[in-house]
């Protein structure tokens, strides 16, 4: 029925495709329209249930490499209505950069440079705004070649920066919040109290829309290490953490207030994650992970993937016996859409030619 459903909606058009008669229990290929948004190795995303839509950004600086995915710093959506894709403006040139005088990282038309953004792009419903909380640190990697107009040490002077996008008039905003640095950390939405939750492993911080600050807790987790995920779990009530560099399949459970992070005692097993593909299923209380079936959970060439899924009341992991869509290493994309009840997947395949394609998942 999955193959079936996925050729019928392909052959009828991506306009034609019927969220509701997805079957459950299985991944389904989900067609769209238009060029696709380019595949990230170390780009985020934010969907926007109450809009309807998902958006993109961040790019892979590490050196010189193809402009949309190397040194772009455009904003990409897809319509989940439409299932149309669009690139909201032009990547801004890198004749465009600024550093300001409190090293800030701006453009002449007041976007904010390409960066990594990992798993620090996020949706606050409240704002309607997507905030991007991260900075170009990897500016730092053959600095002379990619950024010949600068001159010394000025990759060092480089600080965090708090970012918000308004898709409506299609402008970014840098707010004055004294953000913290999570730079290949994570970052969540907390519906309950209404607020972002960051985390790099020693802190967490929470942003006060109202004060317009970040407030930093000594609640720890882990200790050192990077890319990190965080996702919102409806049922405990509180935020979960999961993976880290070098891999890991520890899980950790934050309510804010807390001194620190608790290790769940879950029953089963699962692979070892870092930057792991999750996403939280608030209708079913489940959390869905896609997990690199490779030896390294960083980089996946065989594209060969496993899913899982966390049951949040009895604590216990789950490995489904289903086919599986590509994963190749580290993912921030996947994202929950509590309005069709289903689990967006976003990745490259062997056909692609490195633009994304969309999965979807229905639990039940």
């Amino acid at each position: 029925m999955c193959l079936w459903l996925a050729c019928c909606a392909a052959s009828a058009g991506a306009g034609a495709f019927d969220w509701q008669a997805m079957p459950s229990g299985r991944w389904v290929n989900v067609p769209t329209r238009g060029v696709a948004a380019p595949k990230v190795f170390h780009g985020g995303a934010a969907i926007a249930p109450d809009r309807g839509e998902v958006f993109f950004f961040g790019s892979d600086t590490h050196e010189p490499a193809p402009p949309e995915r190397g040194e772009s710093n455009a904003l990409w959506r897809l319509s989940l209505s439409t299932l149309r894709w669009q690139q909201d403006y032009p990547q801004d040139p890198k004749t465009a950069y600024r550093i300001l005088a409190d090293g800030q990282c701006v453009t002449s038309s007041g976007r904010p440079w390409a960066m990594h953004t990992f798993d620090a792009v996020e949706y606050d419903p409240e704002a309607r705004r997507v905030v991007v909380i991260s900075f170009p640190e990897h500016t730092r990697f053959a600095p002379d070649a990619r950024f010949p107009m600068f001159r010394g040490d000025w990759y060092t002077r480089l600080k965090p920066a708090h970012w918000e996008y308004d898709p409506d008039r299609r402008l970014w905003q840098r707010l004055d919040t004294g953000p913290p640095n999570l730079f290949a950390q994570a970052l969540t939405w907390d519906p309950l109290g209404r607020q972002l939750i960051g985390h790099d492993g020693r802190y967490t911080y929470h942003f006060e829309r109202g004060a317009r600050r970040w407030s930093a807790r000594e609640a720890p987790s882990d200790g050192a290490g990077w890319s990190r995920t965080i996702v919102y779990d409806t049922y405990a009530r509180a935020a979960l953490l999961f993976g880290k560099n070098g891999g890991d399949n520890t899980l950790y459970t934050y309510r804010p207030g807390d001194p620190r992070w608790r290790r769940v005692e879950v029953r089963g097993t699962t692979l070892p994650a870092e930057g792991a593909a999750i996403a939280y299923d608030s209708r079913n209380h489940v959390m869905v992970y896609l997990a690199n079936r490779g030896k390294d959970p960083y980089y996946n060439e065989s594209g060969a993937a496993v899913t899982f899924v966390y049951d949040s009341p009895t604590q216990t992991w789950q490995r489904l016996t289903i086919d599986s869509p590509p994963l190749y290493g580290m993912n921030y994309l996947m994202q929950y859409d509590p309005v069709r009840n289903v689990v967006l997947h976003f990745e490259r395949d062997e056909d692609s030619a490195d633009r994304l394609r969309v999965w979807a998942f229905r639990y039940r």
